[in-house]
């Protein structure tokens, strides 16, 4: 069993969703949330006539905000069939019940300014063959965010790594 979907989900790679766009627009009242939440004090996100006078002539949001920024609101609920989500649902249909995000990162390129629209894409870039973890046994998924803005410009790229994986008894 555990070879069939094994070869099943090394099919979809190189599978792509998207483009997927954000609901709200890069915005003072998210990025004000945010600075308070993490106690982030820079000027560059809260100080218009400061960050006027900077390269970027204006206010920015914290790179790391792109994800919030891009999240899929809730309720109502916005269905969305997607690469990582299929595998992943094909991995706990094999037994492969347990799941833990292991790797992420962010590598930023253009800052996001008030008022631009975000969308991003979802990539199925690979699955692992099976490993035998302390967590079980199992496969690692790595799929590949990438978010633009209103003109196509990439502005970040995530890769995202969760273990799927059958618990030890």
């Amino acid at each position: 069993m555990s070879q069939d979907v094994y070869e099943r989900v090394k099919a979809m790679e190189g599978e792509e969703a998207g483009p997927v766009e954000a609901v709200d627009e890069v915005n003072k009242p998210m990025i004000r949330h945010w600075c308070e939440a993490v106690r982030d004090g820079n000027p560059l996100y809260s100080d218009a006539e400061y960050a006027q006078h900077t390269r970027y002539g204006g206010v920015i949001a914290p790179p790391q905000m792109v994800q919030a920024f891009c999240m899929r609101p809730l309720w109502p609920r916005r269905e969305m069939s997607d690469p990582q989500g299929k595998a992943v649902q094909m991995m706990m249909d094999a037994g492969y019940t347990g799941v833990v995000a292991t790797t992420t990162s962010q590598e930023y390129f253009r800052p996001m300014r008030l008022g631009d629209r975000l969308s991003y894409t979802i990539k199925f870039v690979s699955v692992s063959p099976e490993k035998t973890t302390r967590l079980g046994t199992g496969h690692f998924l790595t799929s590949e965010y990438t978010y633009r803005n209103q003109d196509s410009d990439v502005v970040c790229i995530q890769p995202f790594t969760v273990l799927m994986f059958k618990p030890q008894a």
